[in-house]
């Protein structure tokens, strides 16, 4: 009996030390936890995350490139009033037709009656 006890514990012993052995020397550890269930949800979390940040790049691009845009029409118009402004008072036709001003609506006088 005393031979199977120390069978036992010896084999408990290597089997300890192996299995200390590969996952610390063999990389058996990495193994482990990249076929964890959680590893694999945050893998694809992270998938996700980096295809989220390359749509947000393309509209911030998208958004600089109208940015630029909108500056070049801004600074075109400033010149062209300048230039209207350096000519000297000449009117400029208006592009558009004048509006009609909105008729108001004199209040009704109250009739009076002859005592």
């Amino acid at each position: 009996m005393s031979r199977f006890l120390i069978g036992l514990l010896l084999g408990a012993l290597v089997g300890i030390a192996g299995t200390a052995a590969f996952l610390i020397v063999y990389g058996g550890g990495d193994y482990l936890v990249s076929t964890s269930p959680r590893v694999r949800q945050l893998e694809g979390a992270l998938g996700r995350s980096d295809e989220d940040r390359e749509w947000l790049k393309a509209r911030l691009r998208e958004a600089t490139e109208s940015t630029h845009r909108l500056e070049s029409r801004f600074d075109a118009l400033a010149a062209r009033f300048e230039r209207l402004g350096a000519e000297g008072g000449t009117p400029v036709p208006s592009p558009t037709p004048a509006l009609d001003p909105i008729p108001t609506i004199a209040p009704a006088e109250p009739e009076t009656t002859a005592p």
